[in-house]
C-alpha cells in the first residue's frame, strides 16, 4: 500500500511521519509519499520507505493509476479543495467526507439534535450567514458598523480548560485517547494524558457514538474533536476533523498507530513505562526520540 499525505511540511505531516516510522510492521512493503507546495520540503532526506514530493507529482500520482493508493488522513485542505483528492477519498470509508463537514454551522445545527442527552453540549449557534452589526447603543453614522458574510457566529463560552480528543473508529466501538492542552499559536504547547475513564474520555466515548448513529461516515475512521469546559464545568464541542490531530504522534505512548489500525494490528500502550497520565509534558519532549525509539 502507498499511502499519501498532503500538506505535509505542518505538524500533521511529521505526525504522519512519525507513525509511519513506528508502525508494528515497518517491513510490510508500504511506503509513506509526503507532498507539499513548498520546493525546500522535497529536498529534506526521508527514511527509508518515505518519499518526499511536491504536490503537483502527487495529484499526478493519483490521475495516473490510483490502485494501491490510500490517503492519509492528515490534511482537510485538500480533501475540500482538490477534486482528484476529494474522489480518492470517497474510495474509502475511513477516509470519506461529505464537503458539509467543514460548514461548521451546519455541523453544529446537524449535532446539536445528534447527540442530544449527550453530556457535551454544541454551543448556541445562529442560523443567518449574511449579517450586518451596528453597536447595541447610540452610535453616530455608519460608525461601529459592519457586515460579515460566510460566518459561524456562536456563543461565547468562557474557556477554563480545553482538550484534544483524537478518535480511532475504525472498528465497532471507539477508541478515545483524550488530552489536556494548554495552546499557544494554534498548537498544543503543553499536554497532560487523561485516563480512558476520565470524565472527559467518557463523555467523548459517548458523543461520537452518538454522531456514528446519525451520521456514520462522519464517525468512520481516524478524526478529532476539540472540547472546551467553561468555569461551571460544562463541556462544550469546538471542532471536528476527520484527521489526525497535528500534534496527534503523542498518542503513540498509548498504543495509537493509524496505520496499525488500518492494517487490523492492536498494540501495546506505554503509558507508565516512560510517561505518565495526569501529568504535564512539553510537546517536544515527548517526540524526541520517536525516531530512534521504536514504542
Amino acid at each position: 500500500m502507498t499511502y499519501l499525505v498532503f500538506e505535509a511540511g505542518g505538524r500533521a505531516g511529521l505526525s504522519a511521519e512519525l507513525f509511519f516510522v513506528n508502525r508494528s510492521n515497518p517491513a510490510d512493503g508500504s511506503r509513506l509519499v509526503l507532498a507539499d507546495m513548498d520546493p525546500f520540503y522535497r529536498q529534506c532526506p526521508s527514511p527509508r520507505d518515505v518519499v518526499r514530493t511536491g504536490e503537483r507529482e502527487a495529484l499526478e500520482m493519483i490521475r495516473g493509476n490510483s490502485s494501491g493508493l490510500m490517503l492519509f488522513p492528515a490534511d482537510e485542505l485538500a480533501r475540500q479543495g482538490k477534486e482528484e483528492v476529494f474522489a480518492l477519498a470517497s474510495g474509502n470509508p475511513l477516509t470519506a467526507v461529505e464537503k458539509w463537514f467543514y460548514d461548521k454551522r451546519r455541523v453544529n445545527t446537524t449535532l446539536e439534535k445528534a447527540t442530544e442527552g449527550c453530556e457535551i453540549r454544541i454551543p448556541e449557534t445562529f442560523s443567518l450567514d449574511d449579517l450586518f452589526m451596528r453597536p447595541n447603543t447610540m452610535s453616530a453614522g455608519s460608525h461601529g458598523v459592519g457586515r460579515l458574510e460566510n460566518t459561524c457566529i456562536t456563543k461565547y463560552i468562557e474557556i477554563a480548560r480545553e482538550y484534544v480528543v483524537d478518535v480511532d473508529f475504525t472498528g465497532a466501538q471507539p477508541k478515545v485517547y483524550a488530552r489536556e492542552v494548554r495552546i499557544k499559536n494554534g498548537y498544543d504547547r503543553y499536554l497532560k494524558f487523561l485516563p480512558s475513564g476520565s470524565r472527559i474520555a467518557t463523555a467523548a466515548g459517548e458523543f461520537v457514538k452518538a454522531i456514528r448513529s446519525a451520521v456514520p461516515l462522519m464517525a468512520t475512521g481516524i478524526f478529532h474533536i476539540q472540547l472546551i469546559e467553561n468555569p461551571a464545568g460544562e463541556i462544550y464541542f469546538v471542532e471536528y476533523s476527520k484527521r489526525i490531530s497535528g500534534t496527534s504522534i503523542v498518542n503513540l505512548y498509548r498504543g495509537f498507530n493509524p496505520f496499525d489500525s488500518f492494517a487490523g494490528v492492536t498494540r501495546r500502550s506505554c503509558l507508565g513505562d516512560t510517561v505518565h497520565e495526569e501529568v504535564w509534558y512539553r510537546y517536544e519532549d515527548l517526540i524526541l526520540n520517536l525516531y530512534q525509539a521504536r514504542i
